[in-house]
């Protein structure tokens, strides 16, 4: 579903004391490292084989 250009988006509200719950919580997980953990997390996985692992467990295109 496309999004109206009017909506509140959480991952752009810029207000500190924003009143809605989704902006409060990616707020909150920001403010507790989440998005770095997310990151280092994501790095080393690839880096010790997940996406040739993930290759080659897709189903074969065709």
């Amino acid at each position: 579903m496309a999004r109206r250009t009017e909506e509140h988006d959480y991952r752009d509200c810029t207000d500190p004391d924003c009143p809605r719950f989704p902006c409060r919580v990616y707020k909150e997980g920001i403010q507790a490292g989440y998005w770095r953990g997310y990151m280092d997390g994501e790095s080393a996985g690839f880096a010790a084989g997940y996406a040739a692992g993930a290759a080659s467990a897709a189903p074969a295109a065709g």
